[in-house]
């Protein structure tokens, strides 16, 4: 079965229309973060204007940190005529931002002209994908997990929490076991981990589980 190519909501209905044209099976949902999900692949989409504004209202490196943080692998296309950076009052600032986006924060960006060669591209990025997925099943058998990989999953189960932030979760804690002790305080202390975050990452491990068997007898409770 082929893997689908998720379109967020908010994209333009024209690059959808383009990867159906294309024989990809694209679905428009709700997705947050990016805009385009690919299996293991999350894609954030910016025209060269949506780049700089984002970078001016300094949002960008945030919205590409919570990218690669919860997809495996982290894309940013980059729609338009890059010739507009030259016209940018601090075109400087904008190519030092490419730098950063590729060396510091190590998201690869995919340059398009418009979008329909936007459409293209992720038609290629989706036919890869499915490629691979098809080898993989065929070709091997299910990779068994071993056990810093088990680790980084258990933690990666946590709310907004990623490849990178389980990484660094694990690294500061020192094991699963501290990781879900903590309280929102030493939460905090990690990198990447706002208030917000660490509240929501608490609530989860210390609420009370209520399974079906739970709801039934609240609702003959209730009754």
């Amino acid at each position: 079965m082929a893997v689908d190519l998720v379109v967020d909501s908010n994209e333009p209905g024209e690059i959808l229309e383009r990867l159906l044209a294309l024989g990809v099976p694209a679905v428009r949902r709700k997705i947050a973060p990016g805009d385009y999900v690919c299996g293991e692949i999350g894609i954030e989409r910016k025209t060269v204007s949506d780049f700089f504004g984002s970078l001016v209202k300094k949002r960008l490196f945030e919205q590409l940190r919570r990218l690669r943080d919860s997809y495996p692998v982290a894309l940013m296309i980059l729609e338009g005529d890059l010739h507009e950076v030259s016209d940018f009052k601090s075109p400087q600032a904008i190519l030092g931002a490419f730098v950063a986006i590729e060396v510091d924060e190590r998201v690869p960006i995919l340059t398009t002209a418009d979008r329909d060669q936007t459409a293209a591209l992720l038609a290629v990025i989706w036919k890869r994908q499915d490629r691979a997925r098809s080898a993989y099943g065929l070709r091997h058998k299910p990779k068994t997990l071993d056990l810093e990989e088990r680790q980084r999953f258990m933690v990666e189960g946590l709310p907004s929490v990623g490849d990178t932030l389980a990484r660094n979760l694990l690294e500061h804690f020192g094991s699963v076991r501290a990781v879900f002790a903590a309280d929102a305080a030493e939460l905090r202390q990690v990198p990447k981990i706002g208030e917000g975050k660490a509240a929501e990452i608490v609530r989860v491990v210390t609420a009370r589980y209520e399974g079906r068997q739970r709801r039934l007898e609240d609702a003959g409770e209730a009754g």
